[in-house]
């Protein structure tokens, strides 16, 4: 295999995988191997295990012990998935931040198409490409981001998540200029990241390159939390609203609304789905261990 990019004696990784880890046993092993076996081997990762109890921060231990680029930052407390990336983001000067969820995969080409992405456009503080969805429900589903500046720019406009946040690499600069997550958006906080970057220039490229675990079908009750937490991160970033978390008014029940339309809209396009053959010349394939 042709690895890119190592250099025995850099101190700084050009890019970090940050992980946020809550109970994530199961998973967690997955996510490592996949980064260990990028094609680009100028990377650090750091998992930050969010007070698991499950055994997670014994595996990352393992895998830490054999592997110097790899670090795990134990929190004692519960403090939530933006918080803990913005652990990771303010302990490594890498020059991008690479996010993996403790279920998802990397393709073993993902870093090395990001960082080319952003080397060779440097107006862009970010890019993400397409994901594989997969679950127990079956899978992978190619998913369908905008990829134009038109389509982002619409969704960047209507205070939307522009990009694919799990597959998304971010200029780690750009992330301490804004702040990096808000930490009282224990949900959302993606959306609220996004917002503070709302200005910024961003891609999504057509290739796949993490295959981004799901849950179908998704709860009704889940998504109205989603739902109020969206609308709380707009009153914080959009309108500088101080409320510590998200109050109910009567506006509530306008917001509870679109996100029950929005179960049903996405309930009957998951149920017409069909998993998808992926075709290109790229190897959307994650090259794990045998075991």
């Amino acid at each position: 295999m042709r690895v890119r990019g190592q250099n025995k004696d850099a101190e700084v990784a050009r890019v970090c995988v940050v992980t946020a880890a809550y109970n994530a046993a199961a998973t967690i092993c997955e996510s490592i191997e996949s980064v260990q076996q990028q094609t680009l081997a100028d990377w650090e990762m750091i998992v930050v295990s969010d007070c698991s109890t499950d055994g997670t921060d014994d595996l990352v231990r393992r895998y830490a012990a054999e592997d110097p680029r790899i670090r795990l930052l134990r929190q004692n407390t519960n403090i939530g998935a933006g918080a803990c990336r913005n652990l990771a983001i303010a302990s490594t000067n890498s020059t991008f931040v690479a996010i993996l969820d403790a279920d998802d995969i990397a393709c073993r080409h993902r870093l090395e198409r990001q960082v080319d992405e952003l080397d060779n456009f440097q107006h862009l503080v970010a890019t993400a490409s397409q994901l594989l969805e997969f679950g127990d429900w079956g899978g992978p589903v190619l998913s369908a981001w905008p990829m134009t500046l038109a389509g982002i720019r619409s969704r960047q406009r209507k205070n939307k998540i522009p990009i694919p946040h799990p597959s998304t690499v971010f200029r780690r600069d750009a992330l301490i200029a804004v702040g990096g997550y808000d930490v009282l958006c224990r949900r959302s906080e993606d959306h609220a990241l996004f917002l503070k970057l709302r200005d910024a220039q961003v891609s999504c490229t057509p290739e796949p390159l993490v295959y981004y675990r799901t849950t179908r079908p998704i709860g009704l009750r889940y998504t109205i939390r989603e739902g109020r937490y969206g609308r709380f991160a707009e009153d914080r970033v959009l309108r500088g609203m101080e409320t510590p978390v998200p109050a109910k008014s009567p506006r509530t029940l306008a917001i509870d609304a679109r996100s029950t339309i929005g179960w049903l809209r996405r309930r009957y396009r998951e149920r017409s789905q069909l998993t998808v053959e992926v075709r290109g010349t790229y190897d959307s394939e994650p090259l794990l261990k045998d075991t």
